[in-house]
């Protein structure tokens, strides 16, 4: 039983928290356009969802811009320090990045992302737009269902760490319906109404350093004042009749191109949505989409990438081919992260699919008590050899990614994105073949059951499939009860009318009017 998607006729907003959702809603109807809605929406979500999607992290977003009928994307993703490379890390004695340690902090993006969409395409002044989030921080918010259950799940890390004076009370983890202000959070706001910069330039930049270097980081102020986040061409491949549309790399968005292109040789809609057949395809399909995802992307600054190539018809066909591919795949490891993802449209038909993200939960539960500001985790992604390499001033290859498709025969335009870490292309392409070759509305895309790869020989399945002829093709079987953490949703669909849906494995809220 699925509940109705929502229906709208100028504007709509969908994102994880409904104060979110509210921040965006009431910016599109005091006369702001999608793009303003984005910078009300992304910042309410780094102070109510600080465990997915913090000032302290990245950003990513595709915009339609309907007047000229074109699809922008602004990668606002960090980079590590100069003073950071293979060697220190060897240096210091490691194998790895510790997530946990302040080498794994990259420098947060989300701010100038923010920044920059708003000084090429808002309409309203940046300093009215953070009003509601400011209130918010100074004045608290109930703690949701998402942050209280994020930290009872991770409550002993938070309180071996500097985040617990934000989420530890009397020894226990906030729970929901506590009442969380955020004082030093809320001055950094002030200072970022008034020029987003100072989080570069000025004295969040300042103390964001010494934290970090408090902490045995690296980090300099140069790091900072030297980032910019980057306007990028979108990268696109067509499945039948819709043209869909990604992020290029640093982020792994060419994956579900190569993937869907995948796809396309099969007739998908000759299975039952639930049936083995279909998880048996797909699963295979991102088995050769996820090689090369780690054979070839990393940040295209530091190492050459085919994009063209990768994302072509031909070279799908040519992973389809592949011989002895099971000794090729073995043991690609997958790793699940959080974050959180929103879709916007305002009344001109301009559309945004935009994500956030501090990596891990909590990222690295690295908290600088003087700006109220959670630091990622993200730079624990890096490999220490292959094209994710680290180097320094590199960015790590990234999880994030999100979905403008266009489909000009039915005058239709689906924004959609999902949170899952590693597992996202494979999420993507389970949700936009729903839509696309099941004919599911929205709603019914968002809600139906997911499977995961894990990387290995496990498949993740939500209750609903047929899950017996999987094991007899040898795949090892791991169900969960429905519905479970499989990532959390949101889309929304403009053709003669809008449609908005969230997903009910979150506290997901869509409004539209």
């Amino acid at each position: 039983m699925y509940k109705r998607p929502i229906i709208a006729k100028k504007l709509g907003v969908s994102s994880e928290h409904p104060l979110a959702t509210i921040a965006g809603f009431e910016t599109l109807r005091n006369e702001g356009n999608a793009i303003d809605a984005t910078v009300s929406v992304s910042l309410t979500l780094a102070v109510t969802l600080p465990h997915l999607g913090s000032l302290g992290g990245d950003f990513f977003a595709l915009i339609y811009i309907n007047e000229e009928d074109k699809v922008y994307c602004i990668n606002a993703s960090g980079w590590v320090s100069e003073k950071l490379s293979v060697n220190e890390i060897e240096k210091r004695g490691y194998k790895n990045i510790n997530p946990e340690s302040a080498l794994s902090v990259v420098i947060p993006g989300m701010v100038d992302g923010l920044h920059k969409i708003h000084k090429k395409f808002g309409s309203k002044e940046f300093k009215e737009l953070v009003n509601f989030t400011l209130k918010i921080a100074e004045e608290g918010f109930p703690v949701s269902f998402s942050l209280s259950e994020g930290v009872s799940n991770n409550y002993n890390r938070i309180i071996q760490s500097d985040s617990k004076e934000l989420f530890i009370r009397n020894g226990n983890g906030i729970k929901t319906g506590d009442i969380l202000i955020q004082k030093n959070l809320a001055k950094t706001l002030k200072s970022i109404a008034e020029d987003p910069r100072v989080f570069y330039e000025g004295w969040i930049a300042e103390s964001l350093v010494k934290y970090i270097q408090y902490k045995s980081g690296i980090m300099d102020l140069d790091d900072f004042r030297k980032y910019e986040a980057e306007w990028v061409e979108p990268i696109k491949s067509e499945y039948k009749e819709y043209v869909i549309y990604e992020v290029p790399p640093n982020s792994q968005g060419a994956t579900t191109l190569i993937l869907m292109n995948i796809l396309e040789n099969f007739n998908l809609e000759k299975f039952k949505i639930n049936s083995f057949e279909r998880v048996h395809l797909m699963i295979e399909a991102s088995k050769r989409a996820y090689l090369a995802r780690n054979s070839f992307l990393g940040d295209p600054r530091f190492i050459k990438i085919s994009l063209e190539e990768l994302i072509s018809k031909e070279y799908a066909k040519k992973l389809i081919s592949m011989t002895n591919f099971e000794k090729t795949i073995e043991n690609i490891p997958l790793r699940y992260a959080d974050t959180t993802n929103f879709v916007i449209i305002d009344s001109k038909g301009n559309i945004v699919s935009a994500i956030q993200s501090i990596y891990h939960h909590f990222g690295s539960c690295l908290f600088d008590p003087n700006t109220g500001i959670l630091l990622n985790s993200r730079a624990s992604y890096f490999n220490l050899s292959g094209p994710n390499k680290l180097e320094p001033r590199k960015r790590p290859l990234h999880t994030l990614s999100c979905i403008i498709a266009k489909n000009e025969r039915k005058n239709e335009r689906i924004a959609l994105g999902i949170s899952g870490g590693d597992y996202r292309p494979l999420l993507h392409s389970i949700l936009l073949t729903n839509v696309i070759d099941y004919k599911l509305n929205l709603q019914e895309a968002l809600e139906f059951p997911r499977f995961l790869w894990d990387g290995f020989k496990k498949i993740i399945i939500e209750e609903g499939y047929e899950t017996e002829e999987l094991k007899k093709k040898g795949h090892e079987i791991k169900i969960l009860k429905y519905p479970s953490r499989t990532g959390v949703a949101h889309a929304c669909l403009s053709n003669s009318f809008i449609t908005l849906a969230s997903d009910i494995r979150g506290d997901s809220l869509s409004l539209g009017f």
